[in-house]
């Protein structure tokens, strides 16, 4: 999630060269992923097993018409009405290796997690407009019933399993295409984490659309920070392809988002292959030099993004020196760290301002903001939000700064197991809802 310390790392090695194989060591070492384990998966892989339904007597329901959530009785629906509870139980295999994964509380690698099921195809239901069973086992896809809306598919990409979490939304019948929302997790998550921080199957499925959460390799997507890395734009690419075959997709309505690493990514993807994409969204991510190489089309891309103030991981160079505070005490680089834009651009990131700006002059938009102070939702939150907008229609820019905001995703579950590491988590608006809101204006 916290993507930014790679570029820590490099000031740091700039700073302190005697230290630097230490430095490397532990920016990349399992004490750093187990510490973002031990804060962020029992919060968000409780979230994710919740809406899943794998919570005994209980389960948690995103209450239609609002971003709040509550617990009900599993028989019981949001009125009290029986419901269908083979929609919303896990099933087999999968319910023990998920039960196994809370109980863990740890971030580890699970490139393999899917070996326990041995990834059984036959569990694919051949109806509500998939593949009939014949053709199920074609294609260098597997995939897992996790629910019946759920599922866990993959794809073989470079000789190597690539691993993602498919919601369907409630009443999906296979006959009319559904856009679909691509959310790509931070560094050290998975997307069974990301299924639990965003909501977004909730929303989903109030509003009639597909969410697709991948998992990177190793919990980190190749973002431009680096040169080298696993392909995955031609994962996303083999992803795409593999849900036009296995379910009922429009084409002209995918559209991307991420967190921290996730956000990066997004920008590069977006600017990759912007001919797939119809508009993307970013959380605590500016631009990284290596996704900006990447723009060659320079055709329009609509684009949001979500950046708290407070973020010791978002330099908005504005002449103020944000420490890393907690969060760099918790990482062992110490709480006077700060990033700022000079630092920033030494390690090949752009400041917030830098990262409007480039998308505004790409997308050819008017330099000229429209500004809208947001009311205060949620006075106890410690966050005031302002929306400013450049341009409109597809060359749209969108920027929600989150005053008080920290490296967080705005109207999550306020958690202080995050937020007293992460920062102030905003109440006043939900990431999620603002980005689909936007994302349905917009079709290639």
């Amino acid at each position: 999630m916290l993507n930014n310390y790679t570029v820590l790392f490099r000031v740091m090695q700039r700073l302190f060269r005697g230290f630097s194989i230490f430095s490397r060591l532990f920016l990349f070492s399992p004490v750093f992923l187990g510490f973002l384990g031990l804060v962020l998966a029992p919060c968000l892989n409780n979230a994710a097993l919740a809406q899943s339904g794998n919570t005994g007597q209980r389960r948690y329901e995103w209450v239609p018409g609002s971003r709040q959530a509550r617990w009900v009785d599993s028989t019981q629906g949001t009125n009290g009405t029986s419901i269908n509870s083979t929609s919303t139980q896990l099933q087999g295999g999968q319910s023990q290796y998920l039960q196994q994964y809370q109980n863990q509380g740890q971030v580890q690698n699970h490139t393999n997690y899917l070996n326990q099921t041995q990834y059984q195809s036959q569990l694919l239901r051949a109806d509500a407009g998939r593949l009939p069973a014949s053709q199920q086992a074609q294609g260098a896809g597997r995939s897992t019933l996790v629910s019946n809306r759920d599922f866990v598919d993959s794809v073989l990409v470079a000789g190597q399993r690539r691993e993602f979490l498919v919601h369907l939304p409630a009443g999906y019948d296979g006959k009319q295409a559904y856009p679909v929302v691509m959310a790509f997790h931070g560094l050290g998550m998975n997307g069974h984490m990301m299924f639990g921080l965003t909501g977004f199957t909730g929303l989903s499925d109030r509003k009639g659309f597909i969410v697709v959460f991948p998992t990177a390799v190793g919990g980190r997507w190749q973002d431009g920070l680096t040169a080298t890395g696993n392909d995955d734009v031609a994962f996303v690419q083999s992803m795409l392809d593999r849900l036009a075959v296995q379910f009922k997709i429009d084409r002209r309505r995918v559209y991307a988002c991420g967190i921290s690493n996730g956000g990066y990514f997004t920008q590069l993807l977006a600017l990759t292959i912007p001919e797939r994409i119809a508009a993307c969204g970013v959380v605590a991510s500016t631009l990284t030099r290596g996704g900006a190489s990447r723009d060659s089309t320079h055709s329009r891309m609509p684009i949001v993004f979500f950046l708290g103030s407070e973020d010791p991981l978002i330099p908005w160079d504005d002449g103020r020196s944000k420490k890393m505070g907690k969060l760099g005490e918790a990482l062992g680089v110490g709480g006077d760290i700060a990033l700022d834009g000079a630092i920033a651009r030494l390690g090949g990131l752009s400041t917030a301002p830098d990262t409007i700006d480039f998308w505004v002059s790409r997308n050819a938009a008017s330099p000229t903001p429209r500004s809208t102070r947001l009311p205060d939702r949620s006075a106890n939150d410690g966050t005031h939000v302002e929306k400013t907008v450049w341009g409109s229609g597809s060359s749209q820019v969108m920027l929600y700064k989150i005053e008080g905001g920290g490296h967080t995703w705005p109207g999550c579950l306020n958690l202080k197991a995050i937020s007293d590491v992460s920062g102030a988590i905003s109440q006043d608006i939900d990431a999620s809802e603002e980005m689909w809101e936007f994302f349905r204006n917009f079709s290639r």
